[in-house]
Parts: C-alpha cells; sequence; structure tokens
C-alpha cells in the first residue's frame, strides 16, 4: 500500500503535535493520572506569571498556574495542585524566578499547622524580586550618587582637595604609627598577661593549701565551735545571775538610800554615827587601859 504525500505530511505533524504535548507534560511534571484540587492566592504583583507555569515544593513539580485575574488591587491567581500533596493551612505561596534571565514559578513554603488545606481554600501569597528588578531600582540610586560626587568635585576648589588629600595622607601615617606602637607594646602586655596568670596560679594553691588544712583540722574546728558555744552559753548564764545581783543591790542601796535597816539608818542617822565613833573612841581607851593596869580588871587570889 502506497502513502500520499499529504498523509504521510499528516501524519508526520500529527506525531509532532504527540511528541511536542508529551515533552511539555514531562517537563511541566505534569501526572495525567492524579486528581487535582485548587488554591487561591492573592499577590500585589506576580511580574511575569503566566498560567502554565508550575507550582514546587521544595524543588518538586506539584502542580501548576490555572489563570490569573485581577481583584481589586490584587492579582487573583488560581493553582492546581496535586491532590496527594497535602499542605498546612499556614503555607505561603512565593513567586520567584527560575533564572536570573527571567522566567517565574511558584514555590510554596509549607507551614507548621496541623490542619490542612481543601480544595478551594486561600494561601498567603509574596513576592520575590529577582537580580534584573534589583538592578534596575538600584540604577536610579547610582546615578544619584554620581550626581552627588560631581556637585562636590566641582564645589571644592584645588587648594581643599589637596587638604583632603593631606589628611587622609596623615591618618595613614597614624595608623601606621599606632600599629607600629602596638607591635613594640606587645611583648609588655605579654609579659603583664603572663604575671597575672601566674598571681592566677599563686592563690589557686593557697586556696588549695588552705582547703587541705581545713579538712586536717575538722575535728579540732569542731571541737573548737562546741567550746565555743559552751562559753558563750556559760557567759549568759553569769550574765543573767550579776543581772539579778545588780537589781538586789540596787534595792538594798535604794533602803540605804531612804534610812531603812542598820545601814540606812547608820548612814541617814547622824546621832547614831556620833554615838557608834563615841563608842568606839571608849573601847580603844578601855583596851589601851587594860593593857596598862591589868590588875584593876583581873583580881589574882592564892589560896
Amino acid at each position: 500500500m502506497k502513502w500520499s504525500n499529504e498523509a504521510r505530511v499528516g501524519i508526520a505533524v500529527f506525531g509532532a503535535v504527540i511528541i511536542f504535548v508529551g515533552g511539555v507534560i514531562l517537563l511541566r511534571g505534569i501526572d495525567l493520572r492524579s486528581k487535582q484540587y485548587s488554591l487561591t492566592v492573592l499577590y500585589r504583583n506576580v511580574n511575569g506569571l503566566k498560567a502554565g507555569d508550575i507550582v514546587s515544593v521544595a524543588g518538586l513539580a506539584v502542580g501548576q498556574v490555572e489563570s490569573m485575574n485581577f481583584s481589586g488591587r490584587d492579582i487573583h491567581v488560581d493553582l492546581s495542585i496535586q491532590a496527594k500533596v497535602r499542605l498546612p493551612r499556614d503555607s505561603r505561596a512565593v513567586v520567584k524566578s527560575e533564572t536570573i534571565m527571567g522566567g517565574k514559578y511558584v514555590e510554596i513554603l509549607p507551614g507548621a499547622d496541623s490542619l490542612m488545606v481543601q480544595n478551594g481554600d486561600s494561601l498567603s501569597g509574596t513576592y520575590e524580586a529577582d537580580l534584573s528588578e534589583l538592578t534596575s531600582t538600584l540604577a536610579p540610586i547610582s546615578s544619584d550618587v554620581l550626581g552627588i560626587l560631581e556637585n562636590i568635585n566641582a564645589t571644592l576648589d584645588e587648594p581643599t582637595r589637596r587638604k583632603i588629600q593631606e589628611i587622609v595622607v596623615n591618618l595613614e601615617q597614624t595608623s601606621s604609627r599606632l600599629e607600629e606602637l602596638v607591635r613594640l607594646s606587645r611583648p609588655r602586655a605579654d609579659s603583664a598577661m603572663d604575671d597575672v596568670s601566674s598571681s592566677a596560679h599563686d592563690l589557686s594553691e593557697f586556696a588549695r593549701t588552705l582547703d587541705t588544712i581545713a579538712v586536717g583540722q575538722k575535728d579540732n574546728i569542731k571541737q573548737g565551735m562546741s567550746s565555743f558555744r559552751e562559753t558563750a552559753s556559760n557567759l549568759s548564764r553569769v550574765s543573767a545571775k550579776l543581772e539579778t545581783t545588780a537589781d538586789l543591790l540596787n534595792a538594798v542601796l535604794a533602803k540605804m538610800g531612804k534610812g531603812e535597816g542598820t545601814l540606812g539608818k547608820l548612814v541617814r542617822d547622824e546621832k547614831l554615827y556620833n554615838d557608834i565613833d563615841s563608842l568606839s573612841v571608849n573601847l580603844n581607851r578601855l583596851i589601851v587601859d587594860m593593857r596598862e593596869n591589868p590588875k584593876r580588871y583581873v583580881h589574882v587570889s592564892v589560896f
């Protein structure tokens, strides 16, 4: 059976279409056997994202962008996700660039919520700027900086620029001198640190010695503390007795002051004092007379 040229061309075109569709499905990671569920994400800027772009999780393609529509000031993006992929409700959908030359995709960053998204739920969306956007943003800034530098250069005259250069040279020289000073002072600093380290070692050894002495004299220290506590208890009892004696003495002195009792009368009654004094004088005279004239008082009879 012979094929006409038209039939051959048709078969070739049909095969090319099948190969193209299969390649797209393969490159996009689309699984025709799996079921899908839809998620909605709101963005302020998608900058090149389009329907059919890949949706991935941790670098693995799990779906694609189905459609995009305006919703007020936001862009309403519908995502189609494979049914086998379960995502926490606090996940985020970030629009990223595939390469620095362009091309966008949606990267879903899974959250930590225990509840999973359902068909028709919404995710929070953010946009990650690529290098080209950053460059375009920095371009006006760089031009402004260049303009400022040109204005400064035009404002400063030649003598001022020379003074600025001299200041810079002086700063460099000062920096070199400081570096040299630090280099020369380093041995002294090292020696001081060695002295501090040696002192710390000596203190540590002294502390160990004290600890050894304390351990060796533990029984003596306990006995001394016991004796000290006993002495303190005795002193407390003596102090109580002294306080009682002082109270009694104060009472006796108070009675003496009032003239009560023998001592009180002796102290307060001047006549009694004079009589006792006179009696004492007469007794002294009597004793003297008995010594001088014992025969007056002692009679000896001899039978």
